[in-house]
């Protein structure tokens, strides 16, 4: 794992969950009617990825190291976890700005949407970084 491919992945990790939305209407016969629908997909999920990958993953990132626990499956693991929370706790801000109402507590279906935005930049982040996929250290 050298510096280079730490800020590969860094880089081009938080922009999947980006290509999700914009690749997903295709595949369910939807498309973009709207003049600026792409733009705006672009200005909501692209801070938030890349907000999220640098202040959670980062820390997310560090602690692993420290505690010899990094790998592919625990840095996925756990950005399922945080992709969760992270999710909620943005779609629950959101909600609050557009003065909308939101139960407190989340519902199963936004959990299951943050652990897959989670796996989809933690995998190709891994991946990108060259994170062994078992830590040998940790099997010892």
């Amino acid at each position: 794992m050298t510096k280079y491919r730490l800020k590969m992945a860094f880089i081009i990790a938080p922009l999947f969950p980006a290509l999700f939305f914009l690749i997903m209407p295709f595949f369910s016969g939807a498309s973009y009617t709207g003049r600026y629908d792409i733009l705006l997909i672009l200005l909501f999920s692209l801070p938030v990825s890349y907000l999220s990958c640098f202040v959670f993953g980062w820390s997310l990132f560090k602690y692993l190291k420290k505690k010899q626990r990094l790998s592919v499956l625990s840095f996925v693991f756990y950005g399922a976890l945080l992709g969760a929370v992270i999710f909620y706790i943005f779609g629950f801000g959101f909600s609050a700005f557009l003065d909308s109402s939101k139960s407190i507590a989340p519902s199963l279906k936004e959990l299951l949407f943050g652990a897959f935005f989670g796996i989809i930049v933690a995998a190709p982040f891994s991946l990108i970084a060259g994170i062994p996929l078992i830590n040998k250290q940790q099997s010892n």
